[in-house]
């Protein structure tokens, strides 16, 4: 746990897990890449287990994460360089730093904890901000702007796909009759209104935020094409984990991660394999990892991290 003079104190999601995983032992020097350096957490833990001549490329969409993160590992010197942008484009950003193949790769997806306790940033209905939302807020429109531009119809199947709510066309007619909501107070108050929740555990504007905040930041198709584009950017040997706190992210990890390690890629309705495949890689967890009960206690806001990992060998 940091203190504030480093930024928002913060205790990083199975911390020890993802470092055992990526860093197995301090043998050689490595490439180490945290697609989503946040408040550096991670990454601190990864130089801290790694080859003292290891070097870590440090990505992240928010400039103001970056800045915290920049102050946290100033210690290991030119050995980090920390990149602003997104983890979609990864092949650009690392050819911008001159690396051909990492040798481990972390991405923890979803908001960071930054983002979750500023109010401003509007990712949380716990204290009232602006209906922003936005990752990096250089660019792109809010939610704000989502909302008043969407139809009754688009909001209904935004709210369906990416939120999974099943009250989908309620909420999303309570929204487009109502006056744009400006603070997210307001934005909460008329999806309560629409809608009682069915748990006590959870509020019920709760899926109506993650799917806001998932359209506006593209984040399943920023997703989808990291996950394309890794497997050009690893050596062999290479170790990628990558945590997801939703069903929609881990499902895509989870069917990207199978493929990898598949050895046959016929097409199924072929009786017998006719391709001769191997795997491209190796699992390293068999399931899905998920916090523990004690760290659950001292970190409510793990419970629903699932943490997958593979090995890669290269080929087809």
């Amino acid at each position: 746990m940091r203190s504030r003079e480093d930024g928002p104190a913060h205790e990083p999601v199975l911390l020890k897990e993802v470092a055992a995983l990526l860093v197995p032992d301090a043998e050689r020097p490595r490439v180490l890449v945290d697609a989503t350096v946040g408040l550096g957490g991670h990454s601190e833990a990864l130089l801290e287990r790694a080859h003292p001549e290891s070097r870590l490329v440090a990505i992240d969409r928010d400039p103001e994460a970056l800045a915290i993160a920049a102050r946290r590992l100033a210690r290991f010197g030119d050995r980090v360089r920390l990149v602003h942008g997104r983890f979609a484009d990864l092949a650009h950003l690392l050819e911008g730093e001159g690396v051909a193949a990492a040798d481990a790769v972390l991405a923890d997806l979803g908001v960071s904890s930054l983002q979750l306790d500023e109010p401003r940033r509007g990712f949380s209905f716990r204290a009232s901000g602006d209906v922003d939302m936005r990752m990096d807020q250089t660019r792109g429109e809010t939610a704000g702007d989502l909302l008043a531009r969407s139809s009754e119809a688009e909001l209904a199947q935004l709210l369906r796909e990416y939120g999974e709510e099943p009250s989908a066309r309620r909420i999303a007619h309570a929204l487009t009759r109502a006056p744009r909501p400006e603070t997210t107070d307001e934005l909460r108050a008329i999806v309560a209104g629409a809608v009682r929740s069915r748990s006590r555990d959870r509020d019920p504007a709760t899926r109506t935020f993650q799917a806001l905040r998932i359209a506006v930041n593209r984040e399943l198709e920023e997703l989808d094409r990291l996950l394309a584009e890794l497997p050009s950017h690893l050596a062999p040997g290479a170790r990628v984990a990558i945590l997801a706190y939703h069903s929609l992210e881990d499902r895509r990890v989870k069917n990207a991660f199978r493929s990898w390690t598949a050895s046959c890629v016929c097409p199924p309705e072929l009786p017998v394999c006719r391709c001769g495949g191997t795997p491209r890689a190796l699992r390293l967890t068999h399931k899905a990892v998920a916090p523990s009960a004690e760290e659950i206690a001292r970190n409510p806001r793990s419970r629903s991290a699932r943490l997958r990992a593979v090995e890669w060998i290269g080929g087809r």
